[in-house]
């Protein structure tokens, strides 16, 4: 490994030292430390003087090297800011991983609350002033000037899924529109031709909005008539959504494959055919999302499953990417999901 790298490796190894130490604490004497780190005491003496001048830690002769600013920037910190936390828990794993693996500091921030909190934690980020920052933001939630301030702020930021409104940067995403349109020519090539969407369970928004384009796409890449009677989501009306399931109780005239918007939602639709004593022999049903809950659906699910763990990996990846060559310019990228068919157990 050249020197360089070697000094820049043992920064981030002794930043997160120094990120689980208490203010007034005394680091190992240095060559306890060089020894335990696998470099040369000149190195190591490089390396605390960095840490010195930007006053994370205090060198005091006949005492040592002491812990006096561990709220002040860590420069090689990366955020992983995200609305959705729980979804992104794979994610998020492999990005720290990911990030360690390089040798930089993750921390991963919750981005919760009403819209002036979700601007305080971001503001708060931005004082931080961390190495790079990726963001998933809250779908529901116009955070565009705040988002503005983070552009502005120097520091290199990826955006996952999608960009905020008038926000122009890095992004990293997966099929999501894509995955229902590859569902629709699935179910086509299996003899399916006539179509129900089903969509007025919880789901995001915008996967929702993304994911109706995908529905609409599929047909027409099939050559089959988008039927507005047979789309259900949040913005029909109790009326229309009973006029929706009816539909289903004629053997000759009800459609062979129902796509759903995600996985709760298609339980959702089962649980309602269920209460009103619906058969569904004959049909297809979708999701999207592969949540844990297919397995205890009482109905094969074909599904979308995004890549989690990938995205982990390359969101790490092109951060660090553009941190370490800022001249770079802005760059997207999407993963390929893939269709998973889950069988009742």
């Amino acid at each position: 490994m050249a020197r360089n790298n070697i000094y820049l490796t043992l920064i981030g190894k002794l930043e997160k030292r120094l990120s689980g130490m208490a203010q007034g604490t005394l680091l190992p004497p240095e060559q306890e430390l060089a020894d335990l780190f696998g470099v040369s005491k000149p190195t190591l003496r490089r390396a605390l003087a960095e840490l010195a001048s930007r006053n994370l830690i205090e060198k005091k002769n006949g005492v040592g090297n002491i812990v006096c600013g561990i709220s002040r920037v860590i420069s090689r910190e990366l955020i992983f800011l995200c609305f959705d936390v729980v979804f992104f828990a794979e994610t998020a794993k492999r990005f720290g991983a990911v990030a360690a693996e390089a040798n930089y500091f993750s921390s991963i921030v919750p981005l919760s609350g009403d819209a002036q909190s979700q601007a305080r934690i971001i503001a708060t980020v931005i004082a931080r002033n961390p190495a790079g920052v990726v963001v998933y933001a809250d779908p529901g939630m116009d955070h565009s000037g705040t988002f503005s301030l983070l552009e502005s702020s120097g520091i290199p930021v990826l955006y996952l899924i999608r960009l905020p409104e008038g926000i122009d940067g890095n992004l990293l995403t997966f099929e999501n529109a894509d995955g229902i349109t590859g569902i629709v020519l699935r179910f086509y090539a299996e003899g399916c031709r006539h179509f129900a969407l089903y969509g007025a369970g919880p789901v995001n928004p915008l996967a929702a909005m993304e994911r109706r384009q995908g529905f609409q796409e599929g047909l027409r890449k099939c050559r089959l008539k988008i039927r507005r009677e047979l789309i259900c989501t949040r913005e029909n009306t109790p009326e229309e959504q009973e006029r929706f399931f009816d539909r289903f109780r004629d053997p000759a005239g009800r459609p062979d494959a129902v796509c759903c918007l995600n996985d709760a939602c298609a339980g959702e639709f089962l649980r309602i055919m269920r209460r009103k004593g619906i058969s569904l022999d004959g049909i297809r049903l979708s999701g999207f999302d592969h949540a844990p809950l297919t397995t205890f659906l009482p109905h094969e699910l074909l599904t979308v499953e995004p890549p989690m763990m990938e995205l982990g990996d390359c969101a790490a990846a092109m951060l660090i990417r553009q941190i370490e060559n800022p001249g770079f310019g802005f760059t997207t990228r999407k993963l390929a999901s893939r269709l998973i068919v889950v069988t009742p157990e």
